[in-house]
């Protein structure tokens, strides 16, 4: 979503400001709460990884790379509609450009914060997984969703991160669900890291046992 927007001369969509926030969801994830989350049930009666594969094997990159693909083609569908359904009075004041980051931006961070969620199991679904407790996991998220909402909503934040206002269902605007769309594309995502799940366990026993 960096490079696509400059490659087809569309409006950016991550600026510097909007990837170190990302990064305080993405740092601690890795650093703090993968490392808090209990090891599963099974871990003993795993085969011992092979000493002569890789590190970083076909299998691993390329669930990484469904995983990716995934959501750089929900965030790019909703920026790409938004742009395109902006009204022309809309779009000669700029507001289009930034009423399409703050869409994309918004379901790109769900998307995320749904992926560290299915991340802490390889062969778990996640509904089984919220069941463990992990309190680094709620500060993160919930730290996410906080740190967005001002970001969407208090004015200077707003304006430092190059955002429209997301409406709310109250609203009753039916040509702006802007919430509707971000919640969705994030529900998708998740939707989709458990599908990949479910096939990448497949053809070693049933998920959650």
């Amino acid at each position: 979503m960096s490079l696509i927007p400059v490659l087809f001369k569309l409006p950016l969509v991550l600026l510097p400001v909007h990837i170190a926030f990302l990064h305080l969801i993405i740092d601690p994830a890795c650093s703090i709460v993968f490392e808090a989350e209990p090891a599963e049930a099974n871990v003993m009666n795993r085969p011992p990884r092979n000493p002569h594969e890789p590190l970083f094997g076909r299998k691993t990159i390329g669930l990484a790379v469904l995983q990716g693909l995934g959501i750089l083609a929900i965030v790019l569908v909703i920026f790409v509609t938004a742009l395109d359904s902006a009204k022309p009075t809309l779009r000669e004041r700029g507001l289009g450009e930034l009423d399409a980051r703050a869409l994309t931006f918004t379901t790109l961070t769900l998307a995320n914060l749904g992926l560290i969620i299915s991340e802490r199991s390889s062969s778990r679904l996640s509904l089984k997984v919220l069941r463990s407790p992990n309190a680094a996991l709620w500060w993160v998220v919930g730290g996410g969703l906080v740190f967005l909402v001002l970001v969407l909503y208090v004015p200077f934040l707003q304006q430092l991160f190059s955002f429209s206002y997301l409406h709310s269902f109250a609203e009753r605007l039916p040509w702006r669900i802007d919430l509707a769309i971000c919640l969705a594309g994030g529900a998708i995502s998740l939707v989709w890291f458990e599908c990949l799940k479910l096939w990448n366990k497949s053809a070693h026993g049933s998920i959650g046992q």
